[in-house]
């Protein structure tokens, strides 16, 4: 039942997605965004429908591939990559533009849940940590969104091994520290701005506010029920940049305000709870962890996503799953809600034949 209302979801919040995007990109020069988007939906779902019917030996075997292209155009990327607001984070493909970190947040997934699953303790956390190396790589884009998810999907996952606690507390320790070294030496200047932002909105609005206090503005203007479909002021407006993308959530939340808010972050609860009551009853520790780590993904991008809308948390260019114009994402998410319907459903078939 809840497989099929999965399906049902990620639909669901498609459809809410197109007609965000419709409301965004009318009387705009970038209507054609719409008809790719719908392009790219159909693409996903059929993706999805692939990864379900897919042999489970196949999936498991095609871990380390996966991977290691994903990190060859890691590489590719910040040699031959387009740039785009100073980042270069894309791949021109000509009808399309893919980005390479958006394969490696599957990929990393997958090869995480092969090594938990197969290795213990101490080999288990220096084979993880390998793994997750090549984030560097996007780091270096720069694209400190996709780091940190890249981060938080290995501490998920390395919070439900069997890694000694000692070990993760020690992490958690020295990640703290060495936070206030980043923030003066690694970040570029843009991304201290947007992090200062979040204490002085008022004195960084033409640097790195200007985007969020827009965005709240439009946010505030729905109210509770919203202003309806295509009635937004503010949206009609366009006065928030990027809105197709980073700062969609604030058209969606102007039109349908918080009783639609609610509604649709219910549809993504239903995902997290789709791999989060199945803990601990899968069919083996490779596809528990694949479960973890999906479920991690979802929430950090919904969460970062809606919170930088509201100028709660700092602007990362974190997209809002099936909602945000994208392909490569698109594609990425719902091979990924491919992969957790997989999980309960060989774990099912597992369960009746024993």
């Amino acid at each position: 039942m809840f497989d099929y209302l999965l399906i049902f979801v990620v639909i669901a919040i498609m459809i809410v997605g197109i007609l965000t995007l419709r409301s965004v990109v009318k009387d705009t020069p970038h209507q054609s965004r719409l008809i790719k988007q719908i392009i790219w939906d159909i693409a996903g779902i059929a993706t999805m429908f692939y990864v379900v019917f897919e042999k489970e030996a196949r999936i498991k075997s095609y871990t380390k591939y996966i991977y290691a292209i994903s990190v060859v155009l890691l590489v590719v990327v910040l040699i031959f990559g387009k740039t785009v607001y100073g980042a270069r984070r894309w791949i021109d493909m000509g009808t399309f533009d893919l980005q390479p970190s958006e394969l490696f947040k599957l990929a990393v997934i997958l090869m995480l849940a092969s090594i938990f699953s197969q290795y213990h303790k101490t080999k288990a956390l220096i084979l993880s940590i390998m793994a997750v190396l090549p984030a560097g790589l996007i780091f270096l884009e720069p694209d400190l969104g996709m780091t940190l998810l890249i981060g938080f999907i290995w501490f998920s996952m390395l919070l439900a091994s069997d890694v000694e606690k000692k070990y993760i507390f020690t992490i958690v320790g020295v990640t703290i520290a060495f936070i206030p070294f980043a923030f003066f030496f690694l970040l570029e200047d843009y991304q201290r701005v947007r992090i200062l932002a979040l204490f002085n909105p008022e004195e960084h609005f033409r640097e790195g506010a200007y985007n969020v206090i827009m965005s709240r503005s439009v946010i505030a203007n729905g109210g509770i029920f919203g202003t309806g479909y295509e009635l937004g002021t503010g949206t009609n407006m366009h006065i928030v940049p990027m809105q197709h993308t980073d700062f969609i959530f604030s058209a969606f939340a102007e039109q349908f305000g918080i009783v639609g808010t609610f509604i649709l972050l219910g549809l993504y609860a239903t995902i997290l709870l789709a791999g989060l009551m199945q803990v601990g009853r899968y069919k083996d520790d490779f596809w528990e962890f694949v479960a973890i780590g999906v479920c991690s993904v979802f929430a950090f991008h919904v969460f970062e996503n809606v919170g930088m809308n509201l100028g709660i948390l700092p602007v990362t260019g974190i997209p809002l799953p099936f909602i945000s114009y994208g392909g490569t994402s698109t594609l990425v998410f719902s091979a990924l809600v491919g992969l957790l319907i997989k999980a309960r459903a060989v774990s099912k078939k597992a369960r009746q034949v024993m």
